[in-house]
């Protein structure tokens, strides 16, 4: 990991071997995005370009320091770039040779701050560059998933195989936010290229034209518009594959819910791959091999699944169940099975609806499937709702997987700014709208399970 210390090491040892075609990754200062920067400027990649990038990186620096300390900079020009001995230095500037090693470990310290400063800058943008490209988060923290976050950040940081992984599990479990905080801690490495986040866009599945090889091709077309945008569509696959072999990128393609489609794109995602990596997030098991592996995401445990709740009831005000003993935790976990979404449903129906009365109908619904007890959840929650936050509701499954903002809401659930705000909030503390973006830009979104309930339940899209 680089640091300012291990900088200043790498920095002392660049400088020692200026001349050296047989650099080290360190003195070839490797572990620096200016470098890389710098090595992309050339089609070539020799020992000579390679040298030449770090070295440009360090004249750029000591050209800068010689603002700050003219003497610490022609102190190193003089020993490192021109190969003049201590005490050939301290001849040329009239100084004793303890006066030069005392300028040359403050020069190097300095041109080590100024390199430093100029990598933090570069690497906060291009983690800005990165998360921007991602989905917007929809949680505001996880329970329960500590041990296969870091089990998943350990795969993805190999540069070996497991080479496509995937998040497994029912819906409603948190694939997607844990693929999210994932891959948001990588994003820090600077491990890949370029990491990329793909929505599996569940309605295009329900269309006649839908078929294993459309989703690859659909899947294919949106890599290739991050990875080689200039490639005409003959060549794409060509140049697909040429940028994921020579620099390794991170696809995340998420919601990919067909047995077929996974079987039919593995192949071709091993192909692209290493050491380029994939991550789904399915309710698909991968088959075994190799270089594939699946990641099962079970229910939360009750002191889990007690955190969220408890959580959960205190974001929207409900102190009462935020404080609540642990049997009635208890008693909400035995009922949604501890799955995270179901929770946080229940958890917003109670600020309408006594909770033993939520617990008894759910109980009693006979509901065998987890899709039979988010449908009653989810009738449960229509029915309370106000008419503005079920017209507003009911316009969601319209908008794109990133979410849309609020301008955007108003103008497609045609609500005046005064009717649409007290829907948003009343929709946000149901958990049937996820707050997604920065505070400087909020948009909204809904979960797939969401998505699903109003099109087949609400507004018949397509007609069953």
């Amino acid at each position: 990991m680089l640091t300012r210390n291990t900088l200043q090491t790498a920095v002392t040892a660049a400088l020692k071997n200026w001349a050296d075609l047989n650099g080290t990754a360190t003195n070839l200062l490797e572990n620096l995005i200016l470098v890389q920067q710098e090595r992309d400027k050339t089609p070539s990649d020799t020992p000579a370009t390679r040298r030449l990038a770090a070295n440009q990186i360090l004249l750029d620096g000591i050209e800068s320091l010689r603002q700050q300390d003219p003497t610490g900079a022609k102190v190193l020009s003089l020993r490192f770039m021109d190969g003049n001995t201590v005490l050939m230095t301290a001849h040329k500037l009239n100084l004793s040779e303890d006066q030069i090693k005392r300028r040359q470990r403050t020069a190097i310290s300095r041109l080590a701050d100024l390199i430093w400063e100029r990598e933090t800058a570069v690497r906060a943008d291009h983690i800005h560059t990165i998360q921007a490209n991602l989905m917007p988060a929809g949680y505001d923290r996880l329970f329960g998933v500590q041990a296969m976050e870091a089990q998943l950040i350990e795969h993805l940081q190999t540069a070996v195989s497991p080479y496509v992984i995937a998040l497994v599990g029912i819906g409603g479990i948190g694939k997607t936010s844990l693929a999210d905080t994932a891959v948001r801690q990588l994003a820090a490495e600077f491990q890949y290229e370029e990491i990329i986040w793909l929505r599996v866009n569940a309605a295009d599945a329900d269309q006649p034209a839908h078929t294993p090889q459309t989703a690859l091709e659909q899947i294919l077309d949106g890599i290739a518009e991050r990875v080689c945008p200039q490639a005409s569509a003959a060549e794409r696959n060509t140049g697909l594959r040429r940028a994921l072999k020579t620099n390794p990128h991170l696809i995340i393609i998420d919601n990919l819910e067909s047995d077929a489609d996974v079987a039919f794109m593995l192949d071709a995602l091993n192909d692209l791959a290493n050491p380029s990596k994939f991550l789904l997030t399915t309710r698909v098991r991968l088959p075994a091999s190799a270089s594939t592996l699946s990641l099962f995401l079970q229910e939360l445990s009750l002191a889990d699944a007690g955190g969220l709740i408890r959580h959960q009831a205190e974001i929207i005000g409900l102190f009462d169940l935020a404080n609540a003993p642990d049997e009635a935790i208890t008693h909400i976990y035995e009922a949604t099975g501890g799955n995270p979404l179901a929770i946080k449903l229940v958890v917003g129906l109670t600020a309408v609806l006594p909770l033993p009365q939520i617990l008894q109908e759910l109980t009693t619904a006979h509901t065998a499937q987890v899709e039979g007890m988010y449908r009653h959840i989810y009738w449960q929650t229509w029915r309370i709702l106000s008419e503005n936050a079920k017209i507003l509701l009911e316009m969601m499954p319209m908008a794109a997987g990133v979410g849309v903002q609020p301008a955007q809401m108003e103008a497609m659930s045609e609500l005046t700014a005064e009717q649409l705000w007290p829907a948003i909030a009343e929709l946000v503390n149901r958990s049937l709208l996820e707050p997604r973006g920065t505070v400087w830009e909020r948009r909204y979104g809904i979960h797939r399970l969401t998505e699903s309930f109003l099109r087949t339940e609400i507004i018949h899209w397509p007609e069953s």
